[in-house]
């Protein structure tokens, strides 16, 4: 009986470790994609300014 028990909460454990790991690999390119936008357009709106006004003149 004990042994049983065992297998179950070791089988609940590795589902919760499952789908822990699908969920941050879900989550882990969203981030690196919302990083990367967020420097890119801070270094747009660096680089746009001066254009502009080169463009201006």
């Amino acid at each position: 009986m004990p042994r049983h028990r065992s297998v179950y909460v070791n089988s609940v454990v590795n589902s919760n470790v499952d789908s822990t790991i699908h969920v941050n690999s879900v989550i882990f390119p969203f981030m690196l994609l919302l990083r990367f936008l967020t420097v890119l357009s801070s270094k747009v709106m660096f680089v746009l300014p001066s254009n502009l006004s080169f463009i201006m003149k």
